[in-house]
């Protein structure tokens, strides 16, 4: 990977200290003037918006603009357990490196960081106060809640093999080194999106059975509801019928009924409603019994 700040600072052994619990935008303030040398970062600032999308605000005191020279960092625990992930760096799943030009995502392997399979939604941009760096919770495992340390670095310079030497480099970190790691939580409003909804058979026969699933994707990460209860609603003719199944797995809701042997002829019609932590999904059907 092009940077490996935990490599070279990391080293030292460092104890994890706790922190408060965090809410959709934080404040996370470090100490100022540790290294002269250094870039001096002051705060970092999380949020996210419903969409899971979080945003790094790295706020830099005494670099307006990100030279050639310079390197900001953010290792991740996305898991929030140290026990998991980089052991040189609070069990880190993934590193965000930012040089000039360029804005990478990487995913430890068990040895070292790879590239990150999926970095789309991974942008930044760098002002007068600082770095800005964007990425979705889903590229960050789907992560709900995980702990992090910021470094930025100046003199860091490159080799004939374009791998970066910090020999003489300046590092500044926060939390500073041996203050454990800033944690935040990951807060939206939950929305459900149907991505599929498929009854089945298409044309049900008297005495036999109907079946529909609804599959549904959380919003926050893109990625298929995990639990939820679904609740299930059907009639023929006008007549109730109980769902005889009702089950949510891997994503999917699935209601099924038995049709009575009499109803060939008249039409069933059903509703499959997934509910997941207060979000609710709702879709309907509507076939002929033959």
């Amino acid at each position: 990977m092009r940077g490996s700040l935990a490599t070279l600072a990391f080293i030292v052994l460092l104890t994890t200290a706790p922190s408060a619990a965090a809410g959709n935008s934080k404040t996370f303030l470090d100490s100022t003037g540790e290294n002269a040398a250094a870039p001096d970062i002051t705060s970092v600032v999380v949020s996210n918006d419903d969409a899971g999308l979080v945003t790094f605000q790295v706020n830099i005191a005494n670099r307006p603009s990100l030279a050639s020279d310079m390197e900001v960092d953010l290792y991740i625990d996305s898991d929030a357990n140290a026990s998991t992930g980089d052991p040189n760096v609070y069990g880190a799943e993934y590193a965000i490196i930012l040089v000039q030009g360029s804005v990478s995502l990487y995913k430890w392997n068990g040895s070292g960081y790879s590239s990150a399979p999926s970095q789309s939604s991974l942008v930044y941009s760098y002002g007068a106060t600082g770095a800005t760096i964007r990425v979705k919770a889903s590229d960050l495992g789907g992560t709900k809640a995980f702990g992090f340390v910021a470094a930025a670095a100046s003199g860091v310079s490159v080799d004939a093999n374009g791998e970066p030497n910090y020999g003489n480099a300046a590092i500044d970190f926060a939390p500073d080194l041996g203050h454990g790691t800033f944690d935040y939580a990951v807060r939206t409003t939950l929305r459900l999106a149907v991505t599929n909804f498929q009854p089945s058979p298409a044309a049900p026969k008297a005495g036999g059975a109907v079946a529909a699933s609804l599959a549904a994707t959380e919003n926050d990460t893109g990625s298929p509801i995990v639990g939820g209860s679904v609740a299930c609603r059907a009639s023929v003719g006008g007549k109730r019928i109980a769902a005889t199944s009702h089950l949510v797995t891997n994503g999917v809701a699935t209601c099924v009924w038995r049709i009575p042997k009499t109803a060939r002829g008249r039409r069933v019609t059903g509703t499959v409603t997934v509910s997941l932590r207060g979000a609710t999904a709702t879709k309907s059907f509507s076939a002929k019994v033959r």
